[in-house]
């Protein structure tokens, strides 16, 4: 009767403790069942329970000794699958962890935006970044009656989230003059307004009948410098808004990137402040691949990543593809120009504000021509186009040295 008490308790320690342990019968005892404590298993058993002791702290250590095999041999398999899945194993996933509290969008403004007319003005982008949020959710993808200026038919959503800011533009009073990437013409909206605000309404149309992500882009320039003359460094402030499963902003503050997510009751909370772009990364999104059938560097690049097996991270949509880099803290977006593939990116409405965010989160950009940060292009015209590489710093290095065969400092 005894023993058969015994077993179960060292059946329970084998479980416990790994899958290795050895589980021999007890010899009979009047004892009481022995405890066992810990994961480094100490096996305490009284006097009277005599050879049981022994047995069960052979047991134990079998089975630390098991647990701790297991272990190790668990941290090289993971260590391999790293190496051969790349992004694709959940180690690149994110690692933020819960908070008990989230501070909301006006505690951040408070402390990390000091311009008191920029805070209402960044107020009023969000509001309607929350519109176009909702439209998103109950509108069907259809194309509109109209065209663009470019002779493009324009979707329900496009047509949409533009009506929206200009709405906002000719509305507020901090607005002096805005342009529109659908309408790249600079119109006056306050003569005492403060800013200059150019947008991308809804980047990402060619992809958003698919459901994907898709997003908005904001510069914000003052009108002290404007616009034409101007250079992307001149902005003030940038955002750009991901429409997805979730609705993310991420904008410059005074001190850095941070990234607002829009919470129950359409409130925002700060999710991930500070973002620093690591300066090496595995994550590559590489636009205009057909550029590679001219340009021998770019055709050399994209071999280079898949045989140094980088993952490939890239929806057609600029706001995800450059995005994922403030969220894994990695990433290159590469965009070349070809005489018969010639760059389509905007400066103004696209790679400016995005080079900002990058650049202030610790990242790197090119002009995609000298090498030199895009930041650094005078705008000569609304609709200025551009090539552009921009990310992980010694990515944005390769991309000079390989495509434009350039050793920029």
């Amino acid at each position: 009767m005894t023993r058969s008490k015994a077993l179960p308790v060292v059946a329970g320690a084998a479980a416990t403790l790994g899958s290795l342990a050895f589980i021999a019968p007890s010899a009979p005892s009047s004892g009481h069942a022995p405890q066992l404590r810990g994961a480094s298993t100490t096996v305490e058993a009284t006097a009277s329970q005599g050879s049981a002791g022994t047995v069960l702290g052979s047991a134990a250590l079998c089975a630390a000794a098991g647990f701790a095999s297991s272990r190790r041999r668990g941290n090289v398999r993971r260590k391999a699958e790293d190496d051969a899945y790349g992004a694709s194993h959940t180690s690149f996933y994110t690692d933020a962890v819960a908070k008990d509290k989230y501070d909301t969008l006006e505690e951040v403004l408070a402390t990390k935006l000091k311009d008191e007319k920029l805070k209402a003005h960044v107020n009023e982008l969000l509001d309607a970044c929350v519109k176009i949020t909702e439209a998103l959710r109950v509108n069907l993808v259809t194309v509109n009656d109209s065209a663009n200026t470019f002779g493009d038919k324009q979707l329900t959503v496009d047509v949409i989230a533009d009506d929206l800011l200009w709405d906002l533009a000719k509305t507020s009073k901090y607005v002096y003059e805005a342009s529109s990437e659908e309408e790249p013409e600079i119109v006056k909206t306050n003569e005492d307004g403060q800013f200059v605000l150019c947008w991308d309404p809804l980047d990402g149309s060619s992809i958003v009948d698919n459901n994907w992500a898709v997003g908005t882009i904001v510069g914000v320039w003052d009108k002290s410098t404007g616009l034409i003359g101007a250079t992307g460094r001149d902005q003030v402030m940038s955002l750009v808004t991901l429409y997805g499963p979730r609705t993310t902003v991420f904008m410059t503050l005074d001190d850095g990137v941070y990234e607002f997510t829009l919470g129950d009751g359409n409130k925002w909370i700060c999710s991930r402040d500070k973002i620093q772009i690591k300066k090496e990364c595995k994550i590559f999104a590489p636009a205009n691949m057909r550029a590679a059938q001219e340009v021998g560097g770019y055709d050399k690049l994209i071999k280079h990543y898949m045989e140094n097996k980088y993952t490939l991270r890239y929806t057609g949509g600029l706001v995800p593809d450059v995005c994922q880099q403030f969220t894994k803290l990695q990433g290159v977006f590469t965009n070349p120009t070809s005489q018969a593939s010639p760059a389509k990116l905007r400066l103004a409405f696209e790679a400016a504000p995005f080079g900002r965010l990058v650049e202030m989160a610790g990242g790197k950009t090119s002009d995609g021509v000298s090498g030199g940060s895009v930041l650094d292009v005078k705008i000569t015209a609304v609709d200025q186009r551009t090539p552009l590489a921009i990310g992980s710093a010694n990515e944005v290095d390769r991309f000079n040295e390989m495509v434009l065969e350039k050793q920029i400092a």
